[in-house]
C-alpha cells in the first residue's frame, strides 16, 4: 500500500519528471540501504515485518526500488530554493517517516532489535533528509559524513562484523 501512494504522489505531483536529475541521489540512498542490510545480516536493528507479501526479502526490494526512489524524488523535487522554507520542508518529510514508522510500530508492521527504536528512526531521519539533500548538490562531502555516520552507528548499536568468507 505504501508503494502505491507513492507512485501515485510521484504522478500527481509529476515528480517524475525531476528523476534523471535526482538518480544518483537515489542510487545513493538504494546503495546506503543495501549497505545496512550487508553489514547487519545477522543484527538487524529494524526490519519491517511482511504483510501482504510474505517474504520479508520481496518487502524490502519494494521499499527500496520503489518507495525510497519516490522519497527522494518527491523530497528534493518540492525542496525550496530559500532558506526559510528549508526546516519546514525538513520537518515535514521527517513527519511523514516518522508517522509512518510510528503506525508500523503499533501495527506490528516493523520490528526493532539491539537497542534501536521508533524514536531512534526519528533521530535518524533527522540526520537522513539533510544527508539526502548534501548528496544531491556535494556528492562527495555525503559521501565521506555518510562513512563517518555509519561507523559511528555501528560503534553505538555494537553491530559486530563478521568476517568474509
Amino acid at each position: 500500500m505504501v508503494a502505491v501512494i507513492a507512485l501515485a504522489s510521484v504522478a500527481v505531483k509529476r515528480a517524475w519528471r525531476g528523476f534523471s536529475v535526482f538518480h544518483t541521489t537515489v542510487l545513493y540512498m538504494m546503495v546506503c540501504n543495501l549497505l545496512y542490510w550487508f553489514l547487519t545480516d545477522d543484527y538487524l536493528l529494524w526490519a519491517f515485518v511482511p504483510d501482504l507479501i510474505p517474504n520479508g526479502v520481496i518487502t524490502e526490494l519494494i521499499y527500496m526500488l520503489i518507495v525510497f526512489p519516490c522519497t527522494v524524488v518527491l523530497f528534493l523535487s518540492s525542496f525550496p530554493n530559500q532558506k526559510k522554507g528549508r526546516w519546514k520542508h525538513y520537518a515535514l518529510w521527517v513527519a511523514i517517516y516518522g508517522v509512518s514508522e510510528f503506525v508500523y510500530s503499533v501495527t506490528g508492521r516493523i520490528m526493532y532489535d539491539h537497542g534501536w527504536s521508533c524514536w531512534v528512526s526519528l533521530a535518524f531521519d533527522c540526520l537522513m533528509f539533510p544527508m539526502l539533500r548534501l548528496h544531491s548538490t556535494r556528492p562527495g562531502i555525503a559521501y565521506i559524513v555518510s562513512v563517518f555516520c555509519a561507523v559511528g552507528l555501528m560503534l553505538l548499536f555494537r553491530v559486530p562484523l563478521r568476517p568474509m568468507p
